[in-house]
C-alpha cells in the first residue's frame, strides 16, 4: 500500500514539475534549479516515508494479525523517532543542495550573459584596494605563497587545471572586482541577509514542529543569509577607507551608422571609458595566451619554487610600497601612457649612440652604456605597457 501510494504521488508530482519546467523560460536557470531541488526533495521524502513504513511494520507484522503489545508500541515509538530524525537530516541536506543549486544557476546565467562588468564610476580598482589596505605585504608576511607552493599549488598546477582560461571565459576577475569595489554591494548583501534571515526566523517561530520540507526551507533560506552576511562584512572591511587615487579612464572614438534617408550617415563621438588592468587582461585574452604557450610552466622550470623566491625577495611589499601595479594600470589605460614612458628612452638611446661615435675624452663607450641601458629599459617597459592597453571598441 505504501509503495502504491508513493508511486501515484511521485507520478503526480513529476507531472506538475514537468509542467512548471516547460512553462519556465529556457534562460531562467534559477527557476530550473528550484524545480530540480523540489523534485529531489519530493523524491527523498517519498523514499524516506516508504523506508520508514517498511522499518516500522516489518514483514512479520504485515503477514500476521496479532494484537499489538507494549513491546510493539515501544518499537513503533523508537521507529517513529528514527523516522523523524532521518527526515530532518534529509531535509537539511536537500535544503543545502537547493541553496547550492540556486547559486550555481545564478553563476551559469551570469557566465552565459557574457556582459563585461565595469567598475562603478568614482570607485577604485581592485589593485588600488589591495595597495591601500596593505594586503600584498600581509600575504607576504603570512608566507601564503610559500605555504601554497608547499601544499602543491604551484604555477604549473594553475596552468594544468586550466584556471586561467576558465577565469577569462567566465569573466571572473572583472566580476569579482566589480562586486568588491562597488560601494552598494555590502548594503545590498546586508539587506538580502536580513530579509532571508528574518523570513527564516519567522518560520521557525511560527512552527511548533519542523518536518522534512520545513528543514528544506530553513536551510535553503538560512545558508544564503549567512553567506551574504559574511560576504558583506568582508567586503566592507576591505573597501572602507579606500579611494580612487589614480585614474584609469581612456578616451575612445566610437563610430556609429544610422540609416537616415537613402544613404545614411556616420556619427563619430568621443567618450571616456574606465578600463582596469584586470578587465584588460580578460578583454585582450592575455590569460589564454599565457596558458596556451605554457609560460607559467616555463617560469617554474627556470626558477626553483618561484612563488617562494618572490616572497623571500619581498617583491609584493616593494610593488605595494611604490604603487607600481596601480601606476602600470593607469599608464596602460591612458591613451598616451606607453608613449610617455618610452619618450625618455627614445631620447637616451640616440644620445648614447652620439656619445659612442664622438668618444669624448676617451670615455665614449662607458658613457654610451650608461645612457643606453636605462633608455632601452624604458622603451621595453613602454612596449610592455602598450601590450596590456585596453583594446579598441567595436564600431557599430
Amino acid at each position: 500500500s505504501a509503495r502504491l501510494t508513493s508511486s501515484s504521488l511521485q507520478t503526480s508530482v513529476r507531472q506538475q514539475l514537468a509542467h512548471c519546467t516547460t512553462m519556465a523560460p529556457r534562460g531562467c536557470g534559477t527557476t530550473r534549479a528550484l524545480v530540480g531541488a523540489c523534485t529531489l526533495a519530493v523524491s527523498c521524502k517519498l523514499l524516506t516515508d516508504v523506508s520508514s513504513s517498511a522499518f516500522v511494520l516489518g514483514p512479520q507484522h504485515l503477514l500476521s494479525h496479532a494484537r499489538p503489545t507494549a513491546a510493539s508500541h515501544q518499537g513503533k515509538a523508537a521507529a517513529t523517532f528514527a523516522n523523524a530524525t532521518t527526515s530532518n537530516l534529509a531535509g537539511v541536506s536537500v535544503g543545502a543542495m537547493s541553496a547550492l543549486g540556486v547559486v550555481v544557476a545564478a553563476c551559469r546565467v551570469q557566465a552565459r550573459s557574457r556582459v563585461a562588468a565595469r567598475v562603478v564610476k568614482g570607485a577604485p580598482s581592485l589593485l588600488q584596494v589591495l595597495e591601500q589596505k596593505n594586503l600584498l605585504s600581509l600575504a607576504e608576511g603570512l608566507k601564503l605563497l610559500s605555504q601554497a607552493e608547499s601544499a602543491g599549488l604551484d604555477l604549473q598546477t594553475v596552468e594544468q587545471l586550466g584556471l586561467l582560461k576558465f577565469a577569462e571565459k567566465n569573466k571572473l576577475l572583472s566580476t569579482a572586482e566589480n562586486l568588491v569595489t562597488n560601494p552598494q554591494t555590502p548594503i545590498l548583501w546586508g539587506v538580502g541577509s536580513l530579509f532571508l534571515g528574518g523570513a527564516d526566523a519567522f518560520y521557525l517561530a511560527t512552527q511548533e514542529q519542523v518536518d522534512f520540507f520545513g528543514w528544506v526551507l530553513v536551510v535553503a533560506l538560512g545558508a544564503p543569509a549567512l553567506l551574504l552576511a559574511i560576504g558583506a562584512l568582508v567586503i566592507f572591511s576591505l573597501t572602507s577607507g579606500t579611494s580612487k587615487l589614480r585614474t584609469f579612464s581612456r578616451l575612445e572614438t566610437i563610430t556609429t551608422y544610422s540609416p537616415d534617408g537613402k544613404v545614411g550617415k556616420f556619427n563619430v563621438t568621443e567618450a571616456f571609458r574606465d578600463a582596469t588592468l584586470l578587465q584588460t587582461l580578460e578583454d585582450r585574452g592575455i590569460l589564454s595566451f599565457i596558458e596556451e604557450n605554457r609560460l607559467l610552466t616555463l617560469a617554474g622550470s627556470l626558477v626553483n619554487k618561484p612563488l617562494t623566491l618572490t616572497q623571500s625577495l619581498g617583491v609584493l611589499s616593494t610593488l605595494e610600497g611604490l604603487r607600481l601595479l596601480s601606476g602600470v594600470e593607469s599608464a596602460a589605460a591612458d591613451n598616451w601612457g606607453p608613449f610617455n614612458i618610452s619618450f625618455a628612452g627614445l631620447v637616451l638611446v640616440p644620445l648614447a649612440l652620439a656619445l659612442l661615435i664622438l668618444n669624448p675624452f676617451g670615455f665614449g663607450l662607458p658613457l654610451a652604456l650608461a645612457f643606453a641601458a636605462p633608455g632601452l629599459l624604458l622603451i621595453a617597459v613602454g612596449i610592455g605597457v602598450s601590450a596590456i592597453s585596453p583594446p579598441l571598441p567595436n564600431n557599430q
